[in-house]
This record gives structure tokens, sequence and C-alpha cells, in this order.
């Protein structure tokens, strides 16, 4: 009877030893599966967040550069609207000896162009004016109103007006059409560009 119960008492001893080692087990798993759950949670916030910023930096890069390709557009544009109308100036010019104006502003670019260099001639010296030979009979009746010598010399291939030198060459006033346009381009470019400035502006 002895030994019976003692076996008795060891097998109770050994399944509670096995319960309770199960129990632990068990608890032990829920820990580490919690624990993991908790971790890969974390691990997907992190991600998400990574992912959202992410984005949203690319996002601000993308629209940045969609920004940046716009204005390049209405630069490029503006300039060409510009240059367009320089070109369209030009070919008015080109042919502005066809209009029935153009002897009067011949006679008034060789006034300028004499008064322009009178200073810097010595006292009874005459003046060479060039001018395109095209224009050779549009000067035949024009007097100054001061005596002043004027020899005339067609070596000019223009767009119409004059230059007006003295008789050593040392000085010379260029006054044809084509130098005038010339100088005029960067202030027509910047007044084309203001105008087509605001103009592009009110677009957008």
């Amino acid at each position: 009877m002895e030994i019976d119960t003692i076996l008795d008492g060891i097998n109770t001893i050994t399944e509670d030893q096995i319960a309770e080692i199960k129990q632990q087990t068990d608890q032990r798993i829920k820990d580490i599966l919690s624990q993991s759950k908790k971790e890969s949670d974390e691990i997907r916030k992190n991600l998400e967040k990574e992912g959202r910023i992410r984005l949203n930096r690319e996002v601000a890069i993308i629209q940045q550069q969609v920004e940046m390709q716009y204005l390049q557009n209405i630069a490029d544009a503006r300039q060409k609207l510009i240059q367009e109308s320089l070109d369209q100036v030009q070919k008015a010019l080109e042919t502005i000896r066809t209009q029935d104006t153009y002897p009067s502003l011949l006679q008034t670019l060789t006034i300028e162009a004499i008064e322009d260099l009178r200073p810097s001639l010595d006292e009874g010296n005459g003046i060479f004016v060039s001018i395109d030979p095209r224009d050779k009979g549009l000067l035949k009746d024009f007097v100054l109103e001061s005596p002043i010598t004027i020899q005339y010399k067609f070596d000019l291939n223009c767009w119409g007006g004059c230059n007006a030198s003295s008789p050593d060459g040392k000085v010379c006033v260029y006054n044809t059409i084509n130098d005038r346009y010339q100088k005029a381009i960067p202030i027509l470019q910047q007044q084309l560009s203001l105008f087509f400035n605001e103009k592009t502006t009110r677009v957008t």
C-alpha cells in the first residue's frame, strides 16, 4: 500500500509539474507572439511613415519639376514672341524704301547725320555723305540751311538712310536704318519683354 501511495504521489507531482510547465510554455508562447506582433506592428507603422515621407518628398520633387518646366515653357514662349516681333519689325524696315514717306525720312536721317558730325569738323571742311545707289535721285533737291559742301558717295547697300564722314574719314556718323535698328534692338527687346510678360502673367 505504501508503495502504491508513493507511486501515486510521484505521478501526481509529475502531472502537476507537466501541467505547470505546459502552462508556462503556453504563456511564454503567448508572450513571444504578443511581442512579435507589437514589433511587427511597430515595423509596419515605421514603414508606412517612411513610405508617406518618401511619397510626399517624391510628390514635392515632381511638383517642383513641373513648376520649373512650366516656367521654362512660359519663358521660351515669351522669347519666341519677342523674336517674332523683332523679325516683323526687320521685315518692315527692309521694305521701307517702297513707302511714300521714305524720301522725307531719308532727308531727315541725312540732316541728323550731318548735324551730329558738324561739331567734329574744322571750319570750311565739307562732308561726305554715303547713300545706297537706289536713293541717288531722292537727294538731288536736298539743300541745307547752312552753307556746307556735301559730296555724295553711292557706296552703301542698306535698307535706307545714310552715313556721314569727315573728308579724311577719321570721323563717321552711321545713320542707316540698319544701324539704327541694331542700336534699337536692346530697347525693343526690353519693351517687348515687359509687354509679353504682362500678357503671359494675365494668362497664368
